[in-house]
């Protein structure tokens, strides 16, 4: 049976050495502004704002690799959790993970790790593994931004859906896209100077 364990480097690692606690920590603190970032460019709709978060986490996992991209996401989490303006519509502290758009923020570390994962078997590097890999890798963050929503307004699987999930579909199928064409062009790119 084949081992499920990595078998080809992030791209961080392809021209950075990780190896020191420093390096990935300064790896996940960059990811983390980046992060950051991405939330700010948002439309405040309620109860989920549309932002270009979902887009970094996916590149954040791939870029760093599922272990890194995921200790990146909860550091992401901390550094919210203590105030920082870092989730969509600049908000920050422990409020914001209580929120109705919460599940979707927890959704990210699992997000990234998965988006590692399929970089680290190389599915990044060709267009349609990299397409399904992050749609996967996408959806998952909707699973958990859905059931959380269900939750916390106390409401039916069926509403959640229609407003935490269906709005989002068309820009959502975008940013794996977008995802995918990124990593496939670094990689090229990557190939040529090497």
């Amino acid at each position: 049976m084949k081992q499920l364990t990595a078998c080809y480097p992030a791209f961080a690692a392809t021209f950075i050495n990780l190896s020191s606690w420093q390096r990935k920590l300064i790896a996940t603190s960059t990811a983390t502004l980046i992060l950051g970032l991405a939330a700010n460019i948002s439309i405040p709709t309620y109860p989920v704002p549309f932002s270009l978060q979902s887009l970094a986490v996916l590149l954040v996992g791939a870029f760093l690799g599922r272990k890194l991209g995921a200790l990146a996401l909860i550091q992401y989490l901390l550094v919210g959790a203590i105030g920082f303006p870092v989730f969509a519509n600049g908000n920050g502290g422990i409020a914001a993970l209580m929120s109705p758009s919460a599940g979707y923020l927890y959704g990210y570390v699992l997000s990234a790790y998965i988006a590692g994962f399929a970089a680290e078997r190389g599915y990044d590097r060709k267009l349609l593994t990299g397409v399904i890999a992050f749609a996967i890798a996408h959806q998952v963050l909707f699973i958990f931004g859905v059931v959380y929503l269900a939750f916390y307004f106390q409401t039916s699987l069926m509403d959640a859906i229609k407003v935490g999930y269906l709005p989002f579909v068309g820009i959502d199928f975008l940013k794996f896209v977008l995802a995918t064409i990124i990593m496939f062009m670094l990689w090229r790119v990557r190939a040529k100077t090497s």
